[in-house]
């Protein structure tokens, strides 16, 4: 059953209320350039279905009179399941649709398990956190590190997670869960993350750097390494590349056969915590690649995110030097240095917004849409029908 028949203005709507809450409807006619009418219709209609409601507005001045009347999305009409796996543990938050952190959690991985075991036990104790808030679940965001086709939900390859032939993640899990599942890079749900926690700054081109400890293979008893991942943003959109492989990092001063990325051994990358040489050395390592790539795509700001940030303070000084080392227009160098400020949840939070934002994506056309799951109009209806069985 379709709630809403396949109009791209209940989305466009919508947006406009979630991005700027509060908005007027005579707010949302002028952005959209809609009559007043249509959005009458759909606000009405939005409001039928338990999306949205009425707020006093404090975005138009009030002048004496009939206060203002704003929109906003309804906090307790369902939720969004943020979960990201790592190789040896996990970390999930449950959202709200204004992406508001309801709950986090997080657990050890246990045993040797393939992906997609994995997954579903971890799925399964998340929803028991759910069902106790008594709020319907409306879909699932996963992060995973490696090659990851979001639109196929397909893992193309993951070196951390032992996959090396592609895993059809869609099709496997498809039986156990009635929601919408996407799937997307751990370090591209940085960037999603950042996008809705600076939802009123969406312009700015921006790199993600993700850095996280961790074992370096799921089903090797490694000790800890540093995990580095890159996500770019360049026109509110996430960076994917042909292969989907864009944010790969390898250090180009690497030498085999380390496991790690650096040009330092993994015994010495080890040594991390104990060792201020070895810091000194990865920080000067990592902070001349990123200002390379911040320079060459003139962006306007790099934020650090997972455990990386708890080294924050050394790395800010010292990227803003190579950046203004690595330029040849110094005045044209002032990039903004930020640190994620959800520290180990900033990933699960970006898989939970990353489906958020699939909510508000429109096509003129079937043929334009290169998503296997439901997207926009059609996600759309299907929280509306998930709501309404609730």
């Amino acid at each position: 059953m379709r709630v809403v028949q396949n109009s791209n203005n209940i989305i466009r709507v919508l947006k406009s209320i979630w991005l700027k809450p509060g908005i007027s409807r005579i707010e949302v006619s002028k952005q959209l350039g809609l009559d007043k009418s249509t959005v009458t219709i759909v606000v009405n209609r939005l409001m039928e279905l338990g999306f949205i409601e009425e707020i006093q507005s404090s975005l138009t001045p009030y002048t004496g009179g009939r206060r203002p009347i704003g929109l906003s999305l309804k906090e307790q009409v369902g939720v969004i399941l943020g979960i990201e796996i790592q190789t040896n543990s996990y970390h999930g938050v449950i959202l709200d649709l204004n992406g508001s952190i309801i709950s986090n959690f997080t657990g050890e991985i246990l045993g040797v398990r393939d992906v997609v075991s994995t997954f579903l036990d971890i799925y399964r104790e998340a929803y028991r956190k759910v069902e106790a808030l008594g709020l319907p679940l409306l879909g699932v965001g996963v992060a995973f590190s490696g090659l990851i086709d979001p639109h196929r939900g397909f893992i193309i390859e993951s070196n951390p997670l032992g996959v090396h032939t592609g895993l059809d993640f869609y099709r496997e899990i498809k039986p156990f869960i009635p929601v919408p599942v996407f799937i997307e890079n751990d370090a591209n749900c940085g960037c999603w993350a950042e996008l809705n926690i600076n939802n009123r700054d969406r312009s700015r081109n921006f790199l993600f750097v993700l850095g996280e400890f961790r074992k370096a293979r799921i089903f090797e008893d490694d000790s800890r390494v540093l995990a580095l991942g890159m996500g770019v943003v360049l026109g509110e959109r996430v960076l994917y590349g042909k292969d989907f492989a864009a944010g790969e990092y390898k250090s180009p001063g690497w030498k085999a056969p380390n496991k790690t990325q650096f040009s330092i051994s993994d015994e010495q990358l080890a040594s991390l915590d104990d060792d201020r040489q070895i810091v000194e050395s990865v920080r000067t390592e990592l902070t001349r690649d990123i200002a390379y790539l911040a320079n060459i795509l003139n962006l306007s700001r790099v934020t650090f995110g997972g455990d990386i940030v708890n080294y924050f303070d050394l790395l800010e000084d010292s990227l803003k030097q190579e950046i203004r080392t690595n330029t040849s227009y110094e005045k044209y160098s002032d990039v903004e240095i930020t640190m994620s400020g959800n520290r180990e949840y900033t990933v699960s939070y970006g898989a939970a917004c990353m489906l958020i934002e699939n909510l508000f994506l429109t096509y003129e056309n079937s043929f334009e849409n290169p998503w296997k799951q439901k997207v926009g109009i059609d996600l759309f209806n299907s929280f509306s029908e998930t709501i309404q069985q609730s």
